[in-house]
């Protein structure tokens, strides 16, 4: 890891270094959380939820949080050059799908976009849409992935105008796979 930490740094600037070590220490906790979790899925009647799922959810917020802010200093000192990297933008689009929900609890570009939207409700409670108000009630709904155990987060994407699935596993892939 201290190599590919070193190899981030050199477009994030080392101030991010610590960022970049506490975010792939979080990923080797959670990618073991997750694959417990998965199993105990698996062999269980149904898909039980438990202590575990709202443990790894929390976990993998702050991993977004943890993951965003290299990723984006990174974008902008390669802007800066005039350099493209097309996977370090498509990963930092697809955190920041995820993390202004979290972080902010606003659908990413809404206030900029002005959009009309209604959100239909997820979960008990009155069903009827409700019309998006970028106040910070914004929740993005949250599941786990049958096929590794991970957080998947359903945020909304105004470039395709769609609800899109983000699973946290996939998108430690595509921080790991800036190093090969």
């Amino acid at each position: 890891m201290g190599q590919r930490n070193a190899q981030l740094g050199s477009n994030t600037g080392v101030a991010h270094s610590l960022s970049i070590s506490t975010a792939s220490k979080l990923d080797l906790i959670l990618r073991q959380l997750e694959s417990e979790h998965w199993d105990d899925i698996n062999t269980s009647q149904g898909d039980r939820l438990s202590f575990a799922t709202d443990l790894i959810s929390a976990l993998s917020d702050s991993w977004i949080l943890a993951s965003y802010e290299p990723i984006r200093a990174a974008c902008e000192q390669l802007r800066d050059r005039d350099e493209q990297n097309s996977k370090l933008s498509d990963l930092h689009y697809r955190l920041a799908l995820v993390r202004m929900p979290i972080a902010k609890a606003e659908i990413k570009d809404a206030k900029r976009q002005k959009p009309e939207m209604l959100l239909h409700p997820v979960g008990e409670g009155d069903p009827s849409p409700k019309s998006y108000a970028a106040d910070g009630s914004y929740i993005v709904p949250k599941a786990v992935c049958g096929a590794t155990g991970a957080t998947v987060w359903y945020p909304i994407d105004l470039k395709v105008r769609q609800t899109v699935a983000i699973c946290r596993r996939d998108l430690s892939d595509e921080f790991l796979a800036l190093f090969e």
